[in-house]
């Protein structure tokens, strides 16, 4: 039969199977050995020129990087060397400006201190002479009444006969009276009648009367400032007398004229006195004395003649 035939024709075409000897396996595993190391040189090259493709186009990104901001920072430096000449330029002119008129300002200060200085001089012996014209009037004053008497304590109610009540303001309820002022032809015969009067206790309705001389308000307004100080002489029973604006003390080593409050103080008297006289012509004369003395602006401190540094 036809299929036995084949059958046997595919038996006889049946080869038996070979094994492979150990230097074919060998062989074969060299040759895939060295496929795979080909293989990885050739990833290996195509990494390195994808590394070198990736740094030459990047180069030339970073170098056109690098020149922006180099064109970049040049043109803001340009603009802030610009700005800062422009500003500079500014300023240059301001303080150009404020130096004028500083020059200016010195130069008016310095026209107004000597015209100030000037004035003050003039002010100073001007307010001198007034002040000795003063003293004359006063003294002239002081002589017109060296016929006068003044009488204090005599009561409001009691009638008067060629004399009148000192001219003044009338006191208050309380208030002492006013003096009297009693007018004498003679000058000597006012002063027997004085001496005679301190020399007694003369009362009217159980109050003691004072007799005094009539001096000027001046000489009355410096007088005031030895009350304190009389008081306490009394109570020592020191014997003083005041002659006008001055205090005289009778002292148990001697006789001692003061001219001021101040130098009686000195003694040991503790008296309050007034630092400034009230009655005082003119104290401000000292207070301009004392300011004069200032240096004008520029003035050279040592040797003090006007000359500028």
């Amino acid at each position: 039969m036809r299929g036995g035939k084949r059958t046997r024709s595919q038996k006889r075409g049946d080869k038996p199977e070979r094994k492979n000897s150990p230097e074919m396996e060998d062989a074969q595993s060299s040759v895939s050995s060295v496929s795979s190391q080909q293989d990885s040189a050739d990833t290996m090259r195509s990494v390195l020129q994808e590394i070198r493709d990736f740094r030459a186009e990047h180069k030339v990104d970073l170098n056109k990087l690098i020149e922006e901001i180099k064109r970049y920072m040049k043109s803001e430096l340009e603009d802030m060397k610009q700005e800062m000449y422009q500003k500079l330029s500014a300023n240059s002119a301001l303080n150009q400006a404020h130096e004028t008129r500083l020059e200016e300002v010195e130069k008016r200060i310095d026209e107004v201190e000597t015209v100030n200085m000037a004035m003050s001089d003039a002010l100073i012996k001007s307010m001198k002479q007034q002040r000795a014209m003063q003293g004359k009037l006063v003294d002239l004053e002081g002589r017109s009444r060296r016929n006068n008497m003044r009488i204090y304590g005599v009561p409001k109610r009691r009638k008067i006969q060629r004399a009148h009540r000192a001219v003044a303001r009338k006191p208050e309820r309380n208030a002492p009276p006013r003096s009297i002022v009693v007018n004498f032809l003679e000058f000597n015969i006012k002063e027997k009648v004085l001496k005679k009067a301190w020399e007694k206790n003369i009362l009217m309705e159980g109050r003691r009367l004072s007799f005094d001389h009539d001096y000027a308000t001046e000489v009355v307004l410096k007088r005031k400032v030895y009350v304190g100080i009389k008081r306490v002489l009394k109570e020592k029973n020191i014997r003083f007398q005041t002659p006008l604006d001055r205090m005289r003390i009778h002292w148990d080593s001697g006789t001692h004229t003061y001219d001021s409050a101040q130098e009686v103080r000195r003694r040991g008297f503790s008296v309050e006195i007034p630092d400034r006289n009230a009655s005082e012509l003119y104290p401000e004369i000292e207070h301009l004395q004392q300011t004069n003395t200032w240096q004008r602006v520029g003035e050279s401190s040592a040797g003090g003649d006007g000359t500028k540094n």
